[in-house]
């Protein structure tokens, strides 16, 4: 039994709504002892026996996405780098890009596109355009650092509205002299009714600097939320092209967001552009770029280019496919230094 699998197989108690043959890979239930990476391919090995390999040692889907990320990333090039698969083990319709290189897709989504490699390659494909488009997502931190930022401005925007502080001081010089001319009780009348005044202006001014920050922190939930759907087009169009390019079918991503569509948000415009102009967006990209044409430009590279290999990756959480060097260093510098 190959050690890959022996690794794998030790998780199967602790997936979610998986059968006991799709297994997610995760950290904090691998042992040390079984850390060793699957065997790598050497140079005369033919191009199928990694493909046999992967099918006996990997779980079925992790084994589909591998099969995917693999065609993929040769087909357009993005070889050059590793990229990591995990698969979440939560029923969910959702697929997500982090850093690393990282591509993840809840088991749900899985489950509702079983048998159709072309939906899930587009989906895959989506998910590689944010990382080579560098769309990187606001993190809570950055935003929080914005909202600071905001209310600072909101309350100098409210300072400035303020009455000068020749007013102020006129205020001050009546209240005084109204204190002299009528001293006693109608003196600390006078003084009683300024401090109100003034009591009643640090309220409205505290009431503008609260509006001005709602005001400014709805634009800019506003501003994040366009620039979110910008990229999830992005993301549709590039995705799009890497996965016709890899010879799977154009209707595989209409298939996709169809399924998509489920989701409860999937009519309104919320980070997501809505699932129908989504899906208008990609028909009109399918007749300016037909997917037969794409898959033929692409041909010859796959054809010259040697299938990924692949390993357990150091986070012990994902699946890598290492780039087209290979996925040792020890190899690579032994290569180099034989002597």
């Amino acid at each position: 039994m190959l050690k890959i699998k022996t690794i794998l197989t030790t998780l199967a108690a602790i997936t979610l709504l998986l059968p006991i043959n799709q297994l997610s890979v995760r950290a904090n239930f691998i042992s040390s002892e079984n850390s060793t990476p699957t065997k790598q391919t050497t140079d005369n090995e033919q191009p199928k026996n990694i493909y046999q390999q992967a099918k006996e040692e990997l779980p079925k889907d992790l084994y589909v996405l591998y099969r995917i990320v693999d065609r993929i990333a040769r087909a357009n090039k993005l070889d050059e780098k590793s990229w990591q698969i995990v698969i979440v083990p939560e029923y969910n319709l959702n697929a997500f890009a982090t850093n690393i290189n990282l591509i993840a897709l809840y088991n749900g989504i899985l489950e509702l596109l079983v048998g159709d490699a072309s939906a899930i390659a587009c989906l895959v494909g989506h998910e590689i355009a944010h990382h080579t488009e560098t769309h990187t997502a606001l993190t809570p931190v950055e935003k929080a650092a914005l909202i600071t930022k905001i209310e600072q401005e909101a309350q100098q925007e409210a300072l400035a509205k303020k009455q000068n502080a020749q007013t102020q001081a006129t205020g001050i010089s009546i209240g005084r002299s109204a204190a002299r001319i009528f001293g006693g009780r109608a003196g600390r009348f006078g003084s009683a009714v300024l401090g109100n005044v003034s009591s009643q202006r640090s309220k409205v001014s505290q009431e503008k600097i609260d509006k001005i920050v709602a005001q400014k922190k709805e634009e800019l939930e506003k501003t994040l939320a366009e620039e979110d759907r910008k990229r999830e087009f992005e993301a549709d169009k590039i995705g799009y092209l890497y996965s016709a390019k890899a010879g799977f079918e154009a209707e595989g991503c209409l298939r996709a967001m169809k399924v998509l569509g489920q989701t409860p948000t999937a009519e309104f415009d919320t980070t997501h552009p809505t699932i129908p102009k989504r899906i208008e967006a990609l028909k009109d990209l399918m007749l300016k770029f037909p997917a037969i044409s794409l898959a033929e430009e692409s041909r010859a590279i796959i054809s010259e280019t040697k299938p990924l290999t692949y390993d357990l990756s150091k986070d012990r959480k994902s699946l890598r496919l290492n780039s087209s060097r290979g996925g040792s260093s020890v190899d690579d510098v032994e290569r180099l230094f034989d002597n």
